[in-house]
């Protein structure tokens, strides 16, 4: 049986099973004692890819972890190889080199560098923002050259000697008034004509409305300088400067500035926004025709049957029988009626402007803006101008100066019939309408 057995010397011999990870160490100092097989003379030992991989920490290098995957050389493993302490991949004791840090600049220690920054991506709602943005600016600029060129087209004159008096009506920041002045002339440059209309336009940004107001022509007023006249007198005294000196003496009223508007000028912002609707009765129809045919047609240099009416009933007037409309005085209750017209033409001309505005601009340019003066520089319009978006808003009221049952009768001294005025009864009606603090109460 042993020889059927035999001595076991043909037997396999068992692996060498590894040394423990713990005697590692030991054993790369022995093997680092013993001289290198190319100090011998013996060629290089061909190494093991048979070794399993182990992991280990080494806190002896900085980058070491516990995951760190290194692979035992193979002198562990067998012993008829020797281990090559030669600097390099198989050296289990030599460090790989330090890699070098970089620190931000300021703090010392290695190369310094500016931390990147991640670039943020704008989403959709900035990009809509931008675009809102962008738009809002060129509008802007196209507002500003449109208000800008027609501003260049006004003829403007410098204010002469004004009278200022104490306690006047308005005088704060929250009001300002322009009196809105139509005359009869040609050519206000070389004319100065009657002031055949006198509306008051108040802004009031405490209660947000607009206040047209009838000046009365026939008010029997102290011009300065003058002494009792009709209130229309003044602007052929000493023009513009005169009449607005009146009024505020008279009814205690403050008036920023004004702007005078010929005959033709009216006409032509009339034509410009595509007309006005209004309705006549037959009267006023009869009358529109009589107007156009013996003074509004010859003015504007047309035919004298040129654009009459065909009876009452409702139009959209052109400019001229729009003026000729406004300048109605016997029919009805006379002067006061009168007045009443005009409110009715400018509140039309102000409400088509909302929706005619951009439409308009040629021929404003072009016909109208020529023949309209005024005393506010190119730098006060242009700051009204920015005003005018938010004024369209505004609630938009009228009245006529002096009110119903504040007046009487009178002769003057030459035989004409005039307006005795109560003025005070007249300043207290302006403080609690076009000048008021707050909006009166609806009924």
């Amino acid at each position: 049986m042993d020889e059927q057995r035999g001595n076991g010397s043909d037997l396999p011999k068992p692996h060498k099973q590894p040394k423990p990870p713990e005697r590692l160490g030991e054993l790369h100092r022995a093997e680092q004692k013993k001289p290198s097989r190319a100090a011998q003379g013996k060629p290089a030992a061909r190494r093991s890819t048979s070794a399993p991989p182990v992991r280990r920490q080494d806190s002896r290098h900085p980058y070491a972890s516990d995951t760190a995957e290194i692979r035992i050389p193979p002198r562990a493993y067998e012993d008829d190889y020797s281990y090559d302490d030669t600097p390099g991949y198989g050296n289990y004791d030599e460090a790989p080199p330090p890699r070098r840090q970089r620190t931000p600049a300021g703090r010392g220690g290695g190369q310094p560098y500016a931390p990147r920054r991640r670039k943020r991506r704008s989403g959709c709602i900035g990009r809509i923002l931008k675009g809102i943005l962008s738009l809002c600016v060129i509008v802007f600029v196209l507002y500003s050259v449109i208000a800008l060129l027609l501003i260049s087209r006004l003829e403007k004159v410098p204010s002469g000697s004004r009278s200022v008096f104490s306690g006047q009506i308005g005088t704060g920041s929250d009001t300002r008034s322009i009196l809105l002045v139509g005359t009869d002339s040609r050519d206000l440059t070389q004319e100065r004509g009657r002031s055949d209309s006198m509306i008051l336009l108040t802004i009031n940004t405490r209660t947000q409305e607009l206040y047209l107001t009838s000046l009365m022509r026939d008010s029997y007023v102290n011009i300065p300088g003058y002494g009792m006249n009709k209130l229309n007198a003044a602007y052929s005294f000493g023009g513009a400067d005169l009449l607005l000196d009146t009024v505020e003496q008279n009814f205690n009223v403050r008036i920023d500035d004004y702007l005078c508007v010929s005959f033709a000028g009216f006409a032509g912002v009339i034509d410009a926004f595509g007309g006005v609707e209004l309705t006549l009765s037959d009267a006023e129809a009869q009358a529109v025709n009589v107007i156009l045919q013996s003074e509004v047609n010859a003015l504007m240099g047309d035919d004298t049957m040129a654009d009459l009416l065909n009876g009452g009933g409702t139009y959209v007037l052109n400019g001229k029988q729009a003026l000729a409309y406004a300048r109605i005085r016997y029919v009805g209750n006379a002067d006061f009626e009168r007045t009443s017209r005009q409110r009715e033409v400018m509140e039309k001309l102000l409400e088509k402007a909302k929706t005619h505005a951009v439409t308009a601009i040629p021929e404003l340019i072009s016909s109208a803006m020529p023949h309209l003066t005024t005393n506010m520089s190119t730098a006060e319009l242009y700051v009204l101008s920015l005003r005018v978006p938010l004024l369209i808003g505004y609630d938009l009221q009228q009245q006529q100066i002096p009110a119903d049952g504040t007046w009487s009768g009178i002769t003057m001294p030459d035989g004409q019939q005039a307006l005795q005025v109560n003025f005070e009864a007249n300043q207290d009606i302006l403080k609690q309408s076009a000048y008021a603090y707050t909006k009166p109460a609806e009924e």
